[in-house]
């Protein structure tokens, strides 16, 4: 993977606000409300994202899946993947 790309990622992912993130969805078709953004941007934030981390990116989508929901954890998975897959 691009380093630009990961770097791009990782900054998106450590600094992005619940906001963006429902408009980052919508741009996909993924439905994400507003508290569920919150949600998922509160998880985000319990770390330092570092992208090409996998065992880090499980952790993250588990934790979704059991604090929010897992359709919700499958849509930021589709998401990351989207970006690391560039």
């Amino acid at each position: 993977m691009n380093p630009i790309i990961v770097h791009f990622v990782n900054q998106k992912l450590n600094t992005i606000g619940p906001n963006e993130l429902i408009s980052l969805a919508a741009q996909y078709q993924l439905p994400i409300s507003q508290s569920e953004a919150v949600q998922i941007v509160n998880i985000l934030r319990r770390q330092t994202i570092d992208i090409k981390n996998l065992s880090q990116r499980k952790q993250i989508i588990a934790t979704i899946a059991k604090e929010v929901s897992p359709e919700k954890a499958n849509y930021i998975q589709y998401l990351i993947q989207t970006y690391i897959d560039r």
